[in-house]
C-alpha cells in the first residue's frame, strides 16, 4: 500500500515539469506559478476538510510546526534549486537533486539511529544509476560550476530535512491536514516574496487558470498528499527511495505530451528506478538501530 503511494505520488510530481512548460508558454512568472500553485491547493483543501468537519487546528504548538514545513520547508529547498538553475545544466540539476534519497538514509540513521538495510542500499544504489541514465548526458564535470553544484547539493540535503521532520509531524495530524498547512505555509512564502518582486499573479485568463488547477490537482494535492500518506506507511528512507520514480514518469510524460524523444539509456534508467521499487516492494526485516553510546 505504501509504495503503491509513493508510485502515485511520483507520478503527481512528474507532471509538474509538463505543466510549469506549458505556464510559462503561457508567460507566467516563476512566483506567480508557485503562489497560485500553492494557494491553490490549500484553499481546495481547507474548505474540503472544513465540509468533511475535520479538525484542523491543535493548538498553537502542534500547528505551528505543520506551517513551518511550508512557510521555510519548500521556500528554501526551492530557492536553493533555482539557483542552482542558474548556473548548471537542469540534467546536471535533477541529477545531484535526487541524490537526496541517501542524505535522507544518512539523516535517518544519525538523528533516529535507524541503520538502512542492506536491501535498502542496493536499492539506493540502483535508483541513483537509473536517474543518472533518466537525466541523460551531463556534460564534463570539470567544467560545472561549483557554486551551482553546491547550492542543488544544499537543496538535497535541506530536503531530506524536510522529509524527516514531516515523518515526526504528519503522522499526528494526518496527511491531508499536514498536506493542507503545509501548502498554505508555502503560499504565504511566496506571496510575501511576489509582493516584494512584483511578481503576484495578475492577469489569469481562461488557458492560464486551466494549467493552474491542474498543477493544483495533479502536480500538488495529489503528489503531496500521497507522499505524506506512504511515508507513514513505509518510513522516511524508503518513502525517499520510492519517490525516484519521479524523473521516470517526467521522461515518459515528456514523450507522450511534449514529444520529447525518449532515449534508450532513459528506457534503461527507468527500469532500475523501476527494479529498486521492486526491491522496497519486498517483505523485509526490521533495520537494527544503532545503540547509544
Amino acid at each position: 500500500m505504501g509504495a503503491g503511494l509513493l508510485a502515485v505520488s511520483g507520478a503527481g510530481f512528474a507532471t509538474l515539469a509538463i505543466l510549469a512548460k506549458l505556464a510559462y508558454a503561457q508567460g507566467m512568472r516563476l512566483l506567480e506559478i508557485l503562489d497560485l500553485r500553492f494557494g491553490g491547493a490549500a484553499l481546495i483543501l481547507i474548505i474540503f476538510l472544513l465540509v468533511r468537519r475535520t479538525r484542523v487546528y491543535f493548538g498553537f504548538r502542534r500547528t505551528l510546526p505543520l506551517l513551518l514545513l511550508g512557510v521555510v520547508g519548500y521556500a528554501v529547498q526551492a530557492s536553493l534549486y533555482v539557483g542552482a538553475l542558474q548556473r548548471i545544466p537542469a540534467s546536471v540539476c535533477a541529477l545531484l537533486l535526487y541524490s537526496y534519497p541517501a542524505f535522507v538514509a544518512l539523516l535517518d540513521w544519525a538523528v533516529n539511529r535507524r541503520r538502512p538495510t542492506r536491501m535498502e542500499w542496493l536499492a539506493m544504489g540502483l535508483a541513483l544509476a537509473g536517474v543518472v541514465l533518466t537525466s541523460g548526458r551531463i556534460g564534463p564535470v570539470s567544467t560545472l560550476d561549483r557554486l551551482g553544484v553546491a547550492l542543488v547539493l544544499c537543496s538535497a540535503a535541506w530536503y531530506a530535512g524536510f522529509i524527516l521532520a514531516s515523518s515526526r509531524v504528519i503522522p499526528r495530524a494526518g496527511s491531508l491536514v499536514g498536506t493542507a498547512w503545509i501548502t498554505l505555509g508555502a503560499f504565504c512564502t511566496f506571496t510575501i516574496l511576489g509582493a516584494l518582486t512584483g511578481e503576484l499573479p495578475t492577469e489569469l485568463t481562461a488557458s492560464r487558470a486551466s494549467i493552474m488547477l491542474a498543477m493544483v490537482v495533479f502536480s500538488t494535492i495529489l503528489p503531496i498528499g500521497t507522499f505524506m500518506a506512504g511515508m507513514v506507511r513505509v518510513g522516511p528512507t524508503a518513502a525517499a527511495l520510492l519517490s525516484t520514480l519521479e524523473p521516470a514518469f517526467t521522461v515518459l510524460l515528456a514523450a507522450v505530451f511534449l514529444r520529447e524523444a525518449l532515449a534508450p539509456a532513459q528506457i534503461v534508467g527507468g527500469a532500475l528506478v523501476l527494479a529498486a521499487v521492486v526491491l522496497l516492494s519486498l517483505p523485509q526485516p526490521e533495520p537494527k538501530p544503532v545503540p547509544g553510546r
